[in-house]
């Protein structure tokens, strides 16, 4: 039996090669898409209907209103987002999906979903897998 530290450097190691595997995956989601990461985290970030600020979905993402500007200029330019200024306040720029943005956004979240390493676990053991999730994050 390991001990309670091996034990710690196993999970550690089997979270790093599940995140790894999860990362591939995300890459090739991606791809398909056409989305760059600052792209489709944005996305992930903006729920249909969602009217947040710039400075609150930069917040979201875990990054500098700056740095997220750009990434709304590009997916303005596919008209996957609108910007605008808000109606409190005109220095203030809302962000919402478009149409398109939620149906891309959809695709996004179901190609991720898709993850080989979830799909190889039962039901039962992705339940299982889902209640420590919740516990642990």
């Amino acid at each position: 039996m390991p001990t309670r530290t091996g034990a710690q450097e196993e999970i550690v190691q089997r979270l790093m090669d599940l995140f790894a595997r999860t990362l591939d995956h995300q890459g090739t989601c991606l791809e398909t898409l056409e989305l760059t990461y600052a792209q489709a985290k944005l996305m992930w970030r903006l729920e249909a209907g969602d009217t947040p600020s710039l400075k609150e979905l930069a917040k979201r993402c875990g990054v500098d209103p700056s740095n997220l500007a750009g990434v709304v200029d590009q997916l303005t330019e596919r008209r996957l987002v609108v910007s605008r200024p808000a109606v409190h306040d005109k220095r203030v720029r809302i962000v919402r999906l478009t149409a398109d943005g939620v149906r891309l956004r959809r695709r996004l979240v179901a190609c991720l979903a898709q993850n080989p390493s979830i799909e190889a676990l039962s039901p039962e053991q992705q339940d299982e897998l889902l209640q420590i999730l919740r516990e642990v994050a």
